[in-house]
């Protein structure tokens, strides 16, 4: 399906800004420099916009919405959970991962929306943990959740994903959909070969068969 001329232009604006705010700060991006950037004149942003926060806040919210539309549909379909839990991992890391600038500024700059708007993305957010808290309930009552508080689990694979803008580079050796399947390896599985291994004791000094 092709796009209009408007809907390109539009995803200039998005692109670019979550570039600059990424790098710069949203604090210290100004309309100027995302239009100077864009090659466009300030009156061809407000044509689109009706301020910079109202780009960051839809820019923030429709890649919220593009990845809630998957890990909700997925939660409602008939199949083992741990498949579900597997998918949700794969393709959240996968998608998030994919796009460094744009989770850069989800995570950093929703202090800078109207306490209304932040209240909106938090609730998306929300819906998102809705979606795997019910997945890992499904777990638990079939006996495949270790004795682990739903929580901690939640929130740790969220922090796993949310700082890969630190270190992961979408261009190096990993793809973003090889790292959700080792992002899903390593949270269901582990990192040890047979789950089986245990830390080695340190060595035991021998006693000196010679008296001072």
């Amino acid at each position: 399906m092709s796009t209009s001329k408007g809907e390109q232009t539009r995803k200039r604006i998005f692109d670019t800004a979550a570039r600059l705010f990424a790098e710069k700060g949203y604090g210290s991006t100004s309309i100027r420099d995302l239009a100077q950037d864009l090659g466009l004149q300030k009156s061809s942003l407000y044509h689109h916009f009706s301020s910079k926060e109202d780009i960051l806040y839809k820019l923030v919210g429709e890649f919220m919405d593009e990845a809630l539309v998957y890990v909700e549909d997925l939660g409602a379909q008939d199949m083992p959970p741990l498949e579900k839990l597997s998918a949700f991992i794969r393709y959240y890391t996968g998608f998030y991962a994919a796009e460094p600038h744009r989770l850069t500024v989800l995570v950093n700059d929703l202090e800078y929306l109207s306490p209304a708007r932040q209240r909106a993305v938090v609730a998306k957010e929300r819906r998102y943990i809705e979606a795997i808290e019910v997945i890992l309930e499904e777990l638990r009552q079939t006996g495949l959740m270790r004795d682990i508080p739903a929580p901690v689990a939640i929130f740790a694979f969220f922090g796993m994903v949310h700082y890969t803008p630190k270190w992961y580079r979408t261009k190096g050796r990993i793809g973003p959909q090889e790292l959700g399947r080792l992002f899903e390896e390593v949270f269901c599985h582990g990192v040890l070969a047979q789950g089986e291994a245990k830390p080695a004791r340190p060595a035991r000094r021998q006693a000196s068969s010679q008296k001072d």
